[in-house]
């Protein structure tokens, strides 16, 4: 499926979940897949969970090296919830079941959820 021709805009309507969700989620062991399209220093300074990174402007071959099983939720991460965006309609354009965090990184934080270190593995080296 082609992905609509402004697919990459960081504003317009796209599912969301919340950070209250997406952690009840997370805490029940349900098989989503965390994608964080901030910068790379941003990634570093701390995600959520086992976030892997593809940054918004490396989409959308970023999230194609991925390889993201289209079976599992995606939920797109970002420091205020518009540069998920882009990643979120990019994915639903190809068939699979992707959200944006409601707010961001920054709603994460003042609903009291931890961040972590990223995994070295999930992109946290990329130079940006």
């Amino acid at each position: 499926m082609k992905p609509p021709s402004l697919w990459w805009l960081p504003f317009g309507g796209v599912p969301e979940i919340t950070p209250a969700k997406l952690h009840r989620w997370l805490q029940e062991g349900c098989p989503v897949q965390l994608v964080d399209s901030r910068t790379g220093l941003e990634f570093r300074q701390g995600t959520v969970s086992v976030a892997r990174h593809a940054p918004v402007t490396d989409l959308p071959g970023a999230v194609d090296h991925l390889e993201l099983d289209p079976e599992k939720p995606v939920i797109f991460l970002c420091l205020s919830g518009h540069r998920s965006q882009p990643g979120t309609r990019l994915l639903r354009s190809r068939g699979v079941e992707a959200y944006s965090l409601k707010g961001g990184i920054m709603a994460w934080r003042r609903a009291g959820y931890p961040l972590e270190e990223p995994d070295p593995s999930s992109g946290a080296n990329s130079p940006e």
